[in-house]
């Protein structure tokens, strides 16, 4: 029994190592063609090298403003998960629920669009602020999570609203542009001043974060939350 034990847990250890190579090697072929392409193109401006890129993106003041940034985004996660799993559930068991909620989510959706068309609007209500931002990023993500999840794909339905509540507070930064902190505004001064290096150590730093919290936050210890919550019902 003993020994079988161990056999499983060496098992699971190969399978995630074998997993975790299978991974990498999309990352290690699109950074590697990303230098080759960078050395012989030698353009800086078009673009830089990704060794260069890397080492902006371990900069000090990139790093206070990913945790502005992300500071906001993990409000957001908390608003979106909160109001958009219960209008979720209410869908899901609730069938007169579902006929009312439904088509008027998806006509909110589509009149205002993906938080592009209704940006306007929320800085004709309340101006150039950090609430018209958090709204931005809050908005149309808990329609998409209440939709989602009321098929019953609640994890899903959250890390979709994460990718958008994520994309949008950086695009409602860069319309706000405060200087307050924030990847959205770092972009923005970054591309005035053609400082190529860092435009794509953020790209680097916002794939990366997401991808962290995506997959570890989310999916996995998300996954398991779920899963114990639906076993005990």
């Amino acid at each position: 029994m003993k020994t079988k034990m161990i056999g499983d847990k060496k098992l699971k250890q190969e399978t995630r190592t074998v997993r975790w190579f299978y991974h990498s090697i999309p990352f290690i072929m699109l950074f590697l063609f990303w230098e080759l392409l960078a050395r012989v193109i030698h353009d800086p401006f078009i673009l830089p090298p990704f060794s260069a890129v890397v080492v902006s993106a371990f900069s000090p003041s990139l790093a206070y403003h990913l945790g502005s940034t992300l500071t906001f985004s993990l409000l957001g996660l908390l608003i979106i998960s909160l109001v958009g799993l219960s209008l979720g559930m209410l869908i899901r068991r609730f069938k007169k629920a579902e006929w009312a909620l439904n088509p008027f989510f998806w006509f909110l959706l589509f009149a205002f669009g993906i938080g592009i068309a209704g940006t306007p609007m929320l800085i004709v209500w309340f101006g150039l602020s950090q609430l018209t931002v958090l709204l931005h990023s809050v908005l149309m993500p808990v329609l998409v999570v209440a939709l989602i999840s009321g098929y019953g794909a609640k994890l899903t339905a959250v890390r979709v609203g994460f990718l958008l509540c994520w994309s949008l507070r950086v695009g409602g930064e860069i319309v706000e542009m405060s200087g307050d902190g924030g990847l959205g505004p770092k972009l923005s001064q970054c591309y005035f001043l053609h400082n190529m290096e860092m435009m794509y150590a953020i790209m680097l730093v916002m794939g990366f974060t997401g991808l962290f919290f995506d997959r570890v936050l989310l999916k996995y210890l998300g996954g398991k939350i779920i899963r114990k919550m639906e076993s005990r019902k």
